[in-house]
Parts: structure tokens; sequence; C-alpha cells
């Protein structure tokens, strides 16, 4: 079994540590826990954030400052505000994402397809485990991989980190960005509602990706996409583009929620996106599409 970092040590002021070296970032925990310096400044303003209604659009050529989304295969788009996905609640807190979603076969692909499929007759809800992961976060030479496990028997996809985001720009390489990357390829990778899926959940162990998703968002976009210290919110690009595949599923009458769990339950991923993080990084943001998988 791959070995899995610590879980966080809170300090007294909010901020999260590594447990083993108590680093914010740290290559040898493969963690970044950077993003609470932004979360922490924005915490005042999460209520207004969370009880109202966002209405407003987002303005591609004004709001999307680093260009257009770049994307071979459906067109990405940035997200409004007019969809925000919501976090995946169990019935019960001793469920696992093995014991509500084992594997199942779904009739309604031609071919069928075998994928975690919710038990007790919601068979519309599917899962996916995410993760990125980042070889010497922080460091001179950090390499980040990104993976997604949809089934058992090797149906995974893993993938290393580009270097430049989706609107073209170049980007550090970081943990955090890989773990929205994966996300967002997961929910390119097949066209779900084919497959019978009207809610795709994504389980992944990133706060990062379910709180900012479900919840930071909200706030960052009323702010224009600035902290409540007015610095400029980390990957924006990635929350843009991520926002505008939930909109898009949500157009086309699938939910995207977020299951956040803990690390023990999402090794696979991890352990495939660790090996990706050491090939070779491509350059272009690119579509990774699924066929008869």
């Amino acid at each position: 079994m791959a070995w899995r970092p610590e879980h966080p040590i809170t300090l007294p002021d909010g901020r999260l540590v590594c447990s083993p070296h108590g680093l914010v970032i740290c290559g040898y925990c493969t963690v970044d826990y950077s993003f609470m310096d932004e979360l922490l400044a924005d915490d005042d303003d999460d209520d207004d954030a969370e009880t109202s209604d966002y209405s407003d659009s987002t303005d591609d050529d004004t709001d999307n400052s680093n260009g257009d989304m770049i994307s071979l295969g459906t067109e990405l788009r940035v997200g409004t505000g007019r969809v925000f996905p919501t976090k995946f609640n169990p019935p019960n807190p001793n469920d696992t994402p093995n014991s509500l979603f084992p594997l199942g076969r779904s009739e309604s692909a031609s071919p069928p397809v075998d994928r975690f499929i919710r038990r007790n007759g919601e068979n519309d809800q599917f899962l996916v485990y995410t993760d990125g992961a980042c070889l010497d976060n922080g460091g001179q030479n950090p390499r980040a991989g990104c993976c997604f496990v949809y089934g058992h028997h090797g149906r995974y996809t893993s993938f290393p980190l580009e270097k430049k985001g989706p609107t073209g720009i170049e980007d550090p390489q970081t943990s955090n960005r890989a773990e929205l990357r994966a996300v967002i390829a997961a929910t390119r990778f097949r066209y779900w509602l084919g497959e019978g899926c009207r809610c795709l959940v994504i389980a992944t162990d990133s706060e990062y990706v379910v709180e900012g998703m479900t919840k930071w968002a909200k706030g960052w976009m009323r702010n224009d996409w600035r902290t409540r210290m007015g610095a400029p919110v980390k990957n924006k690009d990635l929350w843009q583009c991520l926002l505008g595949e939930v909109e898009r599923w949500d157009e086309r009458g699938m939910r995207v929620q977020f299951w956040r769990i803990p690390r023990e339950w999402n090794t696979e991923a991890d352990q495939h996106a660790k090996v990706a993080a050491n090939e070779d990084a491509p350059q272009r943001f690119g579509d990774i599409l699924g066929v008869l998988v």
C-alpha cells in the first residue's frame, strides 16, 4: 500500500500544517495547505456568500483576463455562477463509497459498462474517485500528476499535469492544480448521460476542491475573483473551467456533487497520480476522451 501523509494539524490561527514536519507546503508529504491563507482572509464573507443567490453572469470578454478557453473536444466554457454544485451527504455516517457505490453494470451504455453505481434503486448516480499529487511540491522542480478511477480492474485514467492551463497561460505545478485538473478531466471523459447517469458524484480527499466548489467560489465570484484582502484567487482558470463543466452538465440534465472522503479511501487514485507526476508534462491543456471503456 502506498505511503500516505498524516492528517494535517490545525494551528491556533487556523492555518494547516503537515503533522510530521509542521510545514504549510511539504515536498516529502506531497501536501500544500497554502490555500488556507486565502480562505482565512475570506472567512468573514462565507456566511453571506452561502445564503445569497448569485444571479450575475461572468462576462467571458472581461472576466477571463488570461484569454479564451482552449479545448480539443467539447468547447470549454467559463462558469457564470448560474449553477454551483452541492456536497454529497451519505445517508449514514458509517457509509463508504464501497458500501453505497459498489461496482455495477450500466445497460444504458452501448456496449454495457461497469461503473461505481449507487445501490438501493438509485442507479442513476455514479461515483468517480479523483486525486492529484505533486512531487517536490513548492520546491525547485515540482512535478504534478492527476488521476480519476471509474471502475475496477484498471479502469482509471492518469496523466501528468499540463504546463499550460485552459487559457494557454503557463502556471506552476502544484498539488492543488492537479486536484482540480483531475476533476475537470473526469467530468469531460465520457458522455455520462449516455450511460444512464443523472448525478455524478466526485469522491476526493481534497478539502480545497470540495469546499472551493460548493462554498468558497460563490464569494470569490461576488468579489470579482479576488480574496477579501484584494489578492487574485489562485487557479482561477481551473475554477472557472470546472464551474463551466458543472453548468454544461446541469443544462443537459445531470448534476455534479462532491464527496470529501478520507485519504485512506482514495489510495488507488493517489498512487496513479504520483506515478503520472514522473512522466513528461505536455505543454498544452487537452481532453482525454474515453471510448469503449
